[in-house]
């Protein structure tokens, strides 16, 4: 089953956007497909985009297998159209969108009813709220936000209605982060979330300090998925990657086999929080981790072929280790996937915007 989506647009260049549109979905890596002459077909993760350039205006059509991913797709596109012709862009109407002022199909505020330490340096929130089921969809990742102001009544996001988030701004605007979901019990409306303790990070601090009943918005899923490689497996990640490590070991079979590299610190065992799995595992220490899991990992690709090489950590690790997948070990697409899911000494907001 599928949900549709179309709109069209008018615009004075519609070779601009449609290049634009094009080019940066290829850079993806997604699968493309030549119709005709100014007219091509993307696939991907059941998802079809398909974007046809006319005369005066540009046409666009999504076809999606839940509407957490048609809401991306439709937004994506919205968004690159603004880039171009930011009038056009605002001018966007998909069919279907519903109003203006409405808040976006993948959001949810959830309140927290239960915290504890499942290992040294984390806390696991328990969160609880409607439809939470749809968390189990379409990835392992969600963000969570926060007012960058404390103080304040949350103001949470809406959408507009060509489709793209509208984020509040000055005094209301959001602090907002990646995290994995580590465990989901819908028919209990439940949803584990497990957070690194550090100083100075405005959703430790939420997490550690918060009372049951507070709330904190969650809006996804979005991205990581289980491979379907059985061998060859290569898995690294510092302390915020020790949630999508287990989540992702815990959907590998009995046959699976490689490597697990991860930051953890001394006076523990890592098999306290990481699930029981055929793959060999491997602790650093957290102080030496970021200068020393590059050539851990180059080591490792040495010892063995690596079919699939994963990582999630630090910004600037997990550049150098996508160079080092991509370019040392040959791993193309599908192969491997590197995640930051922070940036030493940046902290942000919805827009991305460090302060």
């Amino acid at each position: 089953m599928t949900i549709d989506a179309h709109t069209e647009v008018r615009l004075p260049d519609p070779s601009a956007v449609f290049g634009h549109l094009t080019s940066h979905i290829a850079q993806h890596g997604i699968d493309l497909e030549h119709v005709a002459d100014n007219h091509v077909r993307f696939h991907h993760e059941g998802c079809t985009l398909d974007i046809r350039q006319n005369l005066e205006s540009l046409t666009v059509s999504i076809a999606a297998p839940s509407s957490n991913m048609l809401f991306f797709l439709k937004e994506a596109v919205a968004m690159h159209v603004v880039e171009v012709d930011p009038i056009a862009g605002e001018a966007l109407r998909w069919s279907g969108i519903g109003e203006a002022t409405a808040q976006p199909l993948n959001f949810r505020p959830l309140a927290l009813i239960n915290r504890t330490q499942p290992c040294a340096n984390m806390v696991r929130l328990t969160l609880s709220g409607d439809d939470v089921v749809r968390l189990a969809q379409d990835g392992l990742h969600v963000k969570l936000m926060i007012p960058m102001d404390r103080t304040r009544d949350p103001a949470w996001p809406t959408v507009g209605a060509n489709g793209v988030t509208r984020w509040p701004d000055g005094p209301d605007r959001l602090h907002v982060r990646y995290f994995t979901i580590r465990a989901l019990r819908p028919e209990l409306h439940e949803v584990d979330i497990d957070v690194v303790q550090h100083a100075g990070g405005m959703i430790s601090d939420w997490a550690s300090k918060a009372t049951k009943g507070d709330r904190i918005g969650v809006m996804g899923p979005g991205g990581g998925a289980i491979p379907v490689q059985r061998d060859g497996l290569l898995f690294a990640g510092d302390e915020t990657a020790l949630p999508a490590i287990a989540r992702i070991l815990e959907g590998l079979g009995a046959d699976a086999q490689g490597n697990v590299v991860v930051a953890w610190p001394g006076g523990a065992n890592v098999s306290d929080y990481l699930p029981p799995s055929p793959l060999k595992v491997t602790t650093l220490p957290r102080d030496s981790f970021r200068a020393g899991i590059a050539d851990v990992v180059r080591k490792m690709g040495a010892e063995a072929t690596v079919r699939y090489g994963w990582f999630g950590g630090e910004h600037d690790n997990a550049q150098a280790l996508r160079q080092i997948f991509k370019q040392e070990f040959r791993l193309g697409k599908g192969e491997q996937l590197s995640v930051a899911y922070w940036r030493d000494g940046v902290r942000g907001d919805a827009t991305g915007a460090g302060d």
